[in-house]
């Protein structure tokens, strides 16, 4: 009798635990998602982030621009869950070269010409990102940008070749070049696909002023076959100042990877 009583007892408190348990509400899908850990960066993890365009046949990855259009390289480093460090690298150098070979008359005529520029900007930057999901990470982002234009030099060699010899014309051309400042304002989203590495889309408008120009000087050097050589230099100074205020002509598509420290 005892036995049955305590058997009795035991089956009780086991149909009590488990009708218990089955009242206790079933978790939603948002609640396991944010028990999941989070696919966002670390404190203190840095990354690289890249354009990407073309359509679904032919994407392409290509570097960030920045306000002058040119190709940079986009650095971020994960202060915080709220702030998010940048620096946009960008160096540029231009050069191009024209070579001909012709007959007047009797007389052949070679021509050579080159022209080269060099210019390099820095776009630091910084981030306040807003609180998002386990995946989705929307922010704000204000950058500025200091760039130094370089100077123009052009050169160009005339040879002339007829029966009595071989003259020379040789042209250098100087110019100083100049400084760019701006600013852009953009918001953005990420959404980490996996641990660190985030598909995004970032839309701003941005303010930049160009100055470029300043002292230009003309060097003419000439050696005829038979003679004295003749030198001749002409001076003048021009400068140009350009304000741009424009905003990003379509979305930029981003992809990112973020590496732990």
């Amino acid at each position: 009798m005892k036995q049955s009583f305590l058997l009795g007892l035991i089956m009780l408190a086991s149909f009590l635990s488990i009708r218990a348990q089955e009242s206790l509400p079933e978790p939603t899908a948002v609640a396991v998602e944010e028990t999941k850990p989070s696919l966002l960066p670390n404190a203190k993890d840095w990354g690289v982030t890249v354009n990407v365009m073309g359509l679904i046949s032919n994407i392409q990855l290509v570097p960030r621009t920045d306000l002058l259009n040119n190709n940079s390289i986009l650095i971020r480093y994960a202060q915080s869950d709220r702030w998010t460090y940048r620096i946009g690298f960008s160096p540029q150098i231009f050069r191009f070269n024209v070579t001909t070979t012709d007959s007047v008359g009797k007389d052949l005529v070679e021509f050579d010409s080159t022209a080269s520029r060099s210019n390099v900007a820095f776009r630091p930057g910084v981030e306040y990102h807003f609180k998002g999901s386990r995946r989705l990470d929307p922010y704000i982002a204000l950058d500025g940008e200091f760039g130094i234009v370089g100077g123009m030099k052009i050169g160009s060699v005339t040879n002339t070749t007829d029966t009595t010899g071989t003259s020379r014309v040789t042209r250098t051309i100087t110019e100083d070049g100049g400084f760019s400042v701006g600013a852009k304002l953009s918001v953005g989203m990420n959404y980490f696909v996996a641990e660190r590495f985030c598909v995004g889309m970032e839309y701003g408008l941005g303010l930049t002023n160009i100055v470029s120009g300043g002292d230009r000087q003309e060097v003419i050097q000439i050696e005829p076959v038979s003679g004295t050589n003749t030198t001749l230099r002409n001076l003048s100074s021009s400068r140009t100042s350009d304000l741009h205020f424009q905003f990003d002509p379509m979305v930029q598509i981003t992809l990112g990877y973020f590496f732990a420290q």
